[in-house]
């Protein structure tokens, strides 16, 4: 019969603090710097950064230079267990003395003597005010120019009394087993596991026992309320790894121990001789799950050796690595039958993402081969565990989701998995990843997926999860600066809460509004902002039993500060902005308008300090938009994608409204669709000007001549929609799209169509979410209140003032080679230049030498950076149109011939032409002229004849090197370089 125990009872997390502070006092009274330093290092891992090493070492190697501990650099394949990893140098002292003001001054001085830091972080037992801890963070940043953060005796305390860090005290400060954080888990069957493993011992040969064990010690591993019982599942899980216990079962409590240490405490050192173990009879272990195991562990390794938390010799690993790969290698070549087969590739694809050998690179690449021919496999295996994969990709996003295959991969195992288990099994694995995208900050990709999710979920059974992906949705755009396209997603989902039958739907409609109105306030549609956050407001109090309750809803705090803050600024930049403020204000209930006003009346507000251009500045870091762009007649709206500015005006009355920003919502869905494709677009000005009409609408470009690099597109939009004509509404703005594209990108119009197709197509699915915008908008504007609210006679805010607004680095110009690029063609092109070159026109070249001031324009090229061989195709051009000069009727043909002739031509003293014949202005126009000559020598062409030659030389540099790439070549111009060196 067991005995009975009676489990320890858990302390609230203010009492537990109390009785580690008191045990933190104790360290000194028994001199335990070692452990205390100890538990810090521990601590500052789980709550600070993940790659911090001891700085210990002998006093003869330096010591720990007066470093506790510090970062070091992370290494590749890092990324693989934790983003959370310092890029800089942070350096950490501990210290439980108590008079400890002179010794934080003493050992900073001593930590930065022998090198620098980015930060410091200080961990004392004593406890420290906070105004002699500001006093001394000033000191240390007047005197080293260095932030610092102190923890004291409190703050520990506080730290380690949180579930998932309360085994470090445990450990270090050897609290009694009895005393645990109170339980606060909701699962009745840990509840009762872990009741039922108090004071038992398993059977060693018990694989059900095991099984049990293992549950509790994977709880206790991953789950914060279960952490506290991590050392009691390690002392149970230990008794399968002894010799009484069958051999299976000491290698499977082998791996779950070595996991757990690493997932767990951050340490996996202590677990290399189970390592060895696990390793040493691999051979005669290859069950699939075996070898998956196997391969599991051994990545687990890697990541604890590059998180310096595996202490081994790297030979070692990369030996056990060798063997698993052979006998991987084998096994699949012999296996009979899809399902070992598809199996054993997802081990090995694993067991890829570390290197073959020391300093090797990642074989990622071998990894989607394995997995693209597993999902092969897969397809004939009715019983492969898809879900389990799809689930596992989604855990990988982080280090594997910027790969150019991982979307193919994901998008093949989400329609495997929709046909084995249906699509709205798909749609939850598809959300998860695109959460895992949002979390990397690869918004595109979040995007896209969750666009699919909204596509699959847009059904009565799973409403609530079709809000969840759009308020991610409208966040990610929100983020991308794409704020029409933001609001649009936003108010869809908010008609959807608004109509819906189900309270649980119907909750998310002030979350929803919220956004829409974040999405307005970044925009700078002001009075817009206004009126959508009343209406977010009024749901808040409708749909919440306490509405007003700071604590419990801060993000309202948050949006009453936004709302605020517009006012002040309104204050500041006039009284009639204020008057339009304060009515938009006035059918907000009184409370509230009264909070507003009192909060912009605050003395320390932003938009009451510095001076205007201060204040100017913060604005354009803000806004994507100038703020009160919605007042006047005429409506301008600027964003910033792909390089691109892009303007749109149009008439400032609601039904105009309406279908220009649906229009723009689009565009702006089409454009964030096409942001990973490298187009080849020039940094043009796009400027619409947006009319309605009743019949087909009719798109017209044209060029301002007073505006260099500025297309402007008179464009009509259909008054009307039907949904029987969908396609035709889409094709409005895709169409006038392509065309602008096809003028702005350097790309032939058959390639940019090719390349652009598939990402259209995707982009089509995504422009019509629940209701057309222009519904939606009516939905929830008032026209009488937009009358009242958006004045004619008032401008937008500073229109004499440039706005340059934020583009966000995702939908910038992309950067690095062009696409038709080729680093080795481009040298061996250079090198015929210069063959040619020196043959057609070297002696004329000497000639333009000796007259000054053909001599002072090239000494100029020169010095702006042209290469030898651009200006000797500068001047070959020129003489190949003297020597061949073309008649206007010449076909395409005769110019290429006569063009090849001039090349090929070999001049000598007397056949040179006369310097006369090649004044300044033509030399002039013809580098203009090679621009072009160079760019379609890559297949490229400008397609807007009034694009700004600067523009056109600053794309060939930064991406063809025209201004970097030159090979080894006679000094054509020597006769210059003395004046070359003056400048």
């Amino acid at each position: 019969m067991d005995p009975v125990v009676i489990p320890p009872s858990g302390q609230t997390p203010v009492k537990l603090a109390r009785v580690i502070r008191f045990h933190l006092g104790e360290l000194s009274a028994r001199n335990g710097h070692h452990e205390f330093e100890n538990l810090c290092r521990h601590l500052a891992r789980a709550r600070i950064y993940r790659n911090i090493l001891p700085a210990t070492g002998p006093v003869s190697a330096g010591g720990d230079q007066g470093r506790d501990f510090e970062t070091y650099s992370a290494g590749i394949g890092i990324g693989l267990f934790d983003r959370r990893i310092s890029d800089g140098k942070a350096v950490f002292l501990c210290s439980i003395e108590k008079r400890i003001e002179a010794k934080i001054k003493a050992d900073v001085n001593s930590a930065l003597k022998e090198g620098r830091a980015d930060e410091i972080f200080y961990f004392c037992e004593s406890n420290l005010p906070v105004g002699r801890r500001h006093a001394l963070q000033d000191w240390v940043r007047k005197t080293h120019d260095v932030p610092l953060e102190i923890f004291d005796g409190s703050a520990i305390a506080e730290m380690l009394s949180d579930r998932d860090v309360f085994w470090i005290a445990q450990e270090f400060l050897h609290i009694p087993a009895e005393i645990v954080p109170a339980t606060v888990d909701q699962d009745e069957w840990y509840g009762k596991l872990r009741e039922r493993w108090s004071g038992r011992a398993p059977l060693s040969a018990s694989a059900a026992d095991f099984a049990e064990i293992k549950f509790g010690l994977r709880r206790a591993t991953r789950n914060e309320g279960a952490k506290p019982d991590f050392l009691r599942w390690i002392g149970l899980m230990e008794r399968f790894t002894e010799p009484a216990s069958p051999r299976h079962l000491q290698r499977w409590a082998a791996y779950e121990i070595a996991v757990a240490f690493l997932r767990g405490k951050s340490e996996m050192t202590s677990q290399l001789p189970r390592l060895r173990d696990f390793f040493s009879d691999l051979e005669d272990w290859l069950a699939v799950a075996d070898m998956k195991d196997a391969s599991v562990l051994l990545v687990y390794a890697f990541g604890g050796l590059a998180l310096k938390q595996l202490e081994a010799d790297p030979a070692e690993l990369f030996a056990w690595r060798g063997r698993l790969q052979s006998l991987l290698d084998r096994e699949i070549l012999g296996a009979l039958g899809p399902g070992r087969r598809s199996t054993l590739l997802d081990a090995r694809a694993f067991l890829q993402l570390v290197p073959e050998v020391e300093g090797g690179p990642l074989l990622t690449d071998r990894a989607f081969d394995d997995w693209e021919l597993m999902l092969k496999e897969a397809e004939a295996t009715p019983l492969f565990p898809i879900a389990e994969f799809a689930a596992h990709l989604s855990k990988m996003t982080g280090p594997l989701g910027p790969h150019p295959r991982f979307a193919k991969l994901a998008e093949d195992a989400d329609a495997l998995l929709a046909k084995r288990q249906g699509p709205m099994m798909a749609a939850e694995s598809t959300f998860e990843r695109a959460r895992a995208f949002y979390k990397i900050d690869d918004l595109l990709q979040a995007v896209r997926d969750l666009h699919r999710v909204q596509q699959r979920w847009l059904t009565g059974d799973s409403m609530v999860a079709f809000q969840q992906a759009s308020y991610l949705l409208a966040t990610s755009y929100l983020e991308l600066g794409a704020a029409y396209a933001a609001k649009y997603v936003a108010l869809a989902a908010a008609f959807v809460a608004r109509t819906s039958d189900d309270q649980e739907v119907a909750r998310t409609a002030p979350t929803m509004l919220f956004r829409a109105a974040d999405a307005d306030d970044t925009a700078g549609n002001s009075m817009s902002f206004l009126r959508l956050l009343l209406l977010a407001m009024l749901a808040h109090v409708e749909h919440d039993a306490d509405p007003l309750d700071h604590d419990r809803h801060p993000d309202i705090r948050a949006q009453l500060g936004q709302a605020a803050a517009l006012r002040g600024l309104a204050a500041r930049a006039g009284s009639y902005y204020l008057a339009q403020v304060d009515a938009a204000l006035s059918k907000w209930p009184p409370p509230l308008q009264e909070t507003i006003i009192q909060s912009s009346l605050d003395p320390d507000g932003f938009w009451t300090k510095g001076s205007w251009d201060e204040t100017w500045s913060r604005i354009e870091e803000s806004f994507v938009d100038r703020p009160f762009g919605d007042l006047g007649a005429t409506r301008t709206v600027s964003w910033r994608a792909l390089g691109v500015r892009w303007t749109a005006s149009f008439a400032n009355v609601p039904e105009t409204v309406a279908i220009a920003e649906e229009t723009i919502a689009t565009l702006q869905i089409v454009l964030v669709a096409l942001a990973g494709l490298d187009l080849c677009l020039l940094p043009l000005n796009v400027h619409l000007n947006i009319t309605l009409c009743r019949k087909a609408p009719r798109v017209q470009v044209r060029e301002e001549p007073s505006v260099k690099d500025a297309i402007v597109v008179d464009m009509e939009v259909r008054r009307q929609f039907s949904e029987k004509h969908v396609n035709r509404w889409i094709a409005d703005v895709f169409v006038p799209t392509m065309g602008l594209l096809s003028l702005i990108s350097l790309l032939p119009r058959d390639i940019l169509q090719s390349a652009i197709e598939r990402e259209l197509r995707e982009a089509a699915g995504r422009v019509y979410i629940a209701r057309p915008y222009r519904e939606l908008y009516r939905e929830f504007t008032d026209d009488e209140n937009f009358e009242r609210t958006n004045p004619t006679d008032t401008a937008p805010l500073a229109l004499d003032r440039r706005f340059d607004g934020q583009e966000h680095p995702l939908l910038a110009s992309k950067t690095g080679p062009g696409p038709t690029y080729s680093k080795a063609e481009a040298l061996e092109r250079i090198g015929r230049r210069y063959e040619k070159g020196i043959a057609s026109v070297g002696y004329t070249t000497r000639r333009l030498g000796n007259r000054a001031d053909r001599r002072k324009l090239l000494v100029q090229w020169h010095r702006e950076g042209l290469r030898d061989w651009e200006i000797l195709s500068i001047i070959a051009n020129a003489a190949a149109n003297l020597r061949h000069p073309l008649k206007d009727d010449a076909s395409e043909t005769q110019a290429t011939e006569a063009l090849r002739a001039a090349f090929d031509f070999v001049e000598d003293p007397h056949s040179a032409l006369d310097p006369d014949l090649i004044p300044v202005d033509l030399l002039q126009r013809f580098r203009q002229v090679y621009q072009t000559t160079y760019l379609r020598s890559w297949d490229l062409d400008v397609h807007f004849p009034a694009a700004d030659e600067k523009t056109l030389e600053a794309f060939l540099v930064a991406r063809y090197g025209l201004r970097s790439d030159d090979v080894e070549h006679p000094d054509v111009f020597a006769w210059e370089t003395t004046e070359r060196g003056k400048g």
